[in-house]
């Protein structure tokens, strides 16, 4: 069973490798979907939406109305989704986390390695 809740949290940040308007510092209405997989409990669920509530609210106090850039050096959305996958995980068994940069734009992270760190053996 794969649970998700959604999360709402506001930023500023600007993107140094960027020379447009995205290299001015901006901010953002981030919409963060957290899921995560596990069995049917005796209690009839995989985990209290409540707990999960607590669980990523701590993680995104640290971000909520802050600069991004104090924390994440290039602070892409794509960063951003490692960035609360790693700080998430700890905690959680999570399946994927989906980042709302805009109404338009998200970015879903599952953690999965990338091509390059994959090692093929000969």
């Amino acid at each position: 069973m794969i649970l998700t809740k959604e999360f709402v949290f506001n930023l500023s940040h600007l993107l140094p490798n960027e020379t447009g308007d995205s290299s001015k510092m901006h901010g953002h209405t981030y919409r963060l979907h957290v899921s995560i997989e596990g069995e049917v409990k005796e209690s009839g669920m995989v985990l209290d939406f409540n707990e999960l509530n607590r669980t990523v609210k701590a993680t995104l106090k640290k971000l909520d109305y802050n600069h991004l850039n104090k924390i994440i050096e290039n602070p892409t959305t794509e960063n951003m989704a490692i960035w609360l996958w790693d700080a998430l995980i700890k905690d959680l068994l999570l399946s994927e986390i989906k980042l709302w940069e805009s109404p338009y734009c998200s970015v879903t992270y599952t953690g999965k390695p990338s091509l390059e760190e994959i090692k093929i053996e000969d």
